[in-house]
């Protein structure tokens, strides 16, 4: 098969299943956040954020410490840095993100010098955010498929893990 036709195959694939996900409604899942807010979320649930070390007062006040997360992140889920800094900014003014010390990194919570390595991380109440939204798409694809045989259960897993693994492939 031509590379053509598989190109128009991913294309045509892509647009049956982003209809079928709703991922092209404003917000997921009937949620406050966008796919692109709902994905950093799950980033900084997955593993906290090294801020950089060394800023000062009005850096942290305005956030402007965000600056080298919102770059390495960035690069990691392919935006453009200052739409990740606003979405960042946004999150920490909701509460659901916030800089602190890390305490493995000589933190005060960890008995170390003052001027420990922040990293930027879920709150509480950003962990309640992302377990909402994790319970509502997990919900929301297993009405997908709760129709599907365990054989055809077990056929889409295999399709879907194949899948994957051509891609990374071909991204190497």
């Amino acid at each position: 098969m031509p590379h053509e036709a598989v190109v128009y195959e991913i294309r045509r694939f892509n647009r049956f299943y982003t209809g079928l996900i709703g991922l092209l409604d404003e917000t997921l899942i009937q949620s406050p956040y966008t796919l692109t807010e709902a994905r950093v979320l799950f980033e900084l649930g997955r593993k906290p954020r090294p801020a950089g070390g060394g800023a000062g007062f009005l850096a942290r006040m305005f956030h402007l410490d965000l600056a080298p997360v919102a770059s390495e992140l960035a690069g990691e889920l392919r935006l453009a840095p200052a739409h990740l800094m606003r979405v960042l900014r946004k999150f920490t003014a909701m509460g659901l993100a916030e800089m602190r010390d890390d305490p493995e990194n000589g933190g005060l919570e960890n008995g170390g010098p003052e001027n420990g390595l922040p990293i930027l991380s879920l709150t509480m109440r950003g962990k309640a955010a992302l377990a909402d939204l994790e319970a509502a798409t997990n919900r929301d694809l297993a009405r997908l498929i709760a129709k599907l045989e365990d054989r055809q259960a077990m056929e889409l897993s295999d399709a879907l893990n194949r899948v994957t693994r051509l891609l990374e492939t071909a991204r190497m």
